[in-house]
């Protein structure tokens, strides 16, 4: 039996805890208490790492006044996962356990994490241990920026809100309306001029001397999203300020990337808007020539996040010329339609970046399911107005449609993949670590494909 024992630093009561972790028949993690030889018993018909991510949570959440925990595993679910795996996923979710959204009428950011450390462990468990507790504190800088209202967070507060962070090792500089409209963001600020609140194209470049390689991930940034005159139906609309899920995910995998001191250049890019209906905002049937000249005939104001992305995606190539390019957006209800809360969808051009993406997809539990692109969806962005249409009137293939249109924007020879997590940033509470309110999907998966692509660089050295 494979046994793992945490400290909790806060005071408690001198009490230990002992847990039994065995296969059960339950398709669900299960708890009893009412056990010999341990105090309690926690099982389940198969382990995967998503479980062992709300073991670590459980375990913390019942036995609130331990001081001590420890974890019997049996030698059949051990042998399964590296030892790396089990402290690393374990911390995660111990860290989570305390976090509860707490309102403020301030941007400030305050994700704070439970405090264990790892007893009589060497270098590696240690190591593996304080992963897991810097993902979860990075997880928590993107659910606290989707879980403050868009009253509070918008395109500017967002900024100020992450230079706030000061997070190490990170250059942050921004474009502001007038800068973005002298430079021709036709897309982004046709998008912006409904509100009157300005937009912001955020930049966090995490630059570690001698990269092996240059990867930039760009997140959709929509703080409030109303539809525009497009208006969404009342039904949920409440929830539109996790349209920025996306940029959140990407300040939160900027945040874990320079903490565990990754050796390549990660550039960070959050378009940031808000999507109202006002007498400036852009209306169906216009048509917008964006940052690179393309003129792009409006079908539905609510199709906004791709026009945010196509200029951002232009300007990364642009300035940045990454080897790797990565955007992620709650982009279409139609991902969600087809695939609930299971997977955020992938498309792209690069079989290996896509192969790549759903390794780590799977290695964090934040899995993605494969979905065409190009093809028979070209057909739906032919417009006798412009050089594209932005999308069609039917909603069929949407979340294709939509990636089909990102790709125009995409240069020769750039490997790109497109990110779908619309249904992924809320309601999560299938799982333990998310039972309340915003998830932060994508700060796990970014930081994961970036390490995966590491890997991948020193095996075809």
């Amino acid at each position: 039996m494979f046994t793992i024992t945490f400290s909790r630093i806060q005071p408690c009561d001198q009490l230990i805890r002992t847990v039994h972790l065995t296969l059960g028949k339950s398709q669900q993690l299960t708890v009893n208490q009412d056990i010999s030889h341990f105090n309690a018993e926690i099982s389940k018909g198969v382990i995967t790492v998503a479980d062992i991510q709300d073991i670590g949570y459980l375990i913390a959440t019942t036995f609130t006044q331990a001081t001590t925990l420890q974890l019997c595993i049996d030698d059949n679910i051990a042998t399964q996962f590296s030892h790396q795996q089990w402290f690393k996923w374990l911390s995660f979710g111990l860290a989570l356990s305390s976090y509860h959204y707490c309102h403020s009428n301030n941007s400030n950011l305050a994700p704070r994490v439970a405090d264990f450390t790892l007893v009589n462990a060497n270098s590696a468990d240690s190591n593996a241990f304080d992963h897991g507790k810097i993902l979860a504190h990075s997880q928590l800088i993107a659910r606290e920026l989707i879980n403050k209202p868009g009253n509070v967070i918008y395109p500017q507060s967002f900024v100020e809100a992450v230079t706030a962070l000061a997070i190490n090792n990170i250059e942050l500089s921004y474009l502001d309306d007038a800068m973005m409209l002298e430079q021709g963001f036709g897309g982004l600020m046709s998008i912006a001029q409904g509100s009157d609140r300005e937009a912001r194209l955020l930049c966090l470049d995490y630059h570690p001397q001698n990269p092996k390689f240059t990867v930039a991930l760009v997140g959709k940034g929509v703080t409030f999203d109303t539809g525009g005159i497009s208006l969404k139906q009342p039904r949920y609309m409440s929830t539109m300020k996790v349209d920025m899920g996306g940029a959140a995910a990407v300040v939160g995998a900027l945040n874990a990337i320079a903490q565990l001191q990754l050796p390549i250049r990660v550039i960070g890019l959050c378009g940031l808007v808000e999507n109202m209906p006002s007498g400036k905002a852009i209306k169906p049937g216009d048509v917008v020539t964006m940052l690179n000249k393309t003129s792009v005939e409006i079908i539905t104001t609510d199709a906004e996040g791709r026009m945010v992305l196509a200029d951002v995606l232009h300007y990364a190539q642009q300035h940045y010329q990454p080897d790797y390019l990565v955007d992620i957006a709650t982009l279409t209800g139609g991902t969600g339609i087809a695939l609930g809360k299971a997977y955020a969808s992938l498309m792209g051009n690069d079989h290996d970046l896509i192969a790549n993406a759903n390794i780590a997809g799977q290695a964090c539990s934040e899995p993605l399911w494969p979905m065409p692109v190009g093809g028979m969806f070209t057909t739906a962005l032919e417009s006798d107005f412009a050089d594209l249409r932005h999308g069609s009137e039917e909603p069929d293939g949407s979340p294709c449609v939509a990636a089909t249109f990102l790709s125009h924007f995409i240069q020769p020879n750039q490997k790109w993949i497109h990110i779908d997590s619309a249904a992924m940033s809320l309601g999560m509470t299938h799982r333990k670590i998310y039972s309340k309110a915003a998830t932060g999907y994508g700060t796990l998966l970014l930081t994961e494909l970036c390490q995966q692509l590491i890997l991948q660089n020193q095996l075809h050295q």
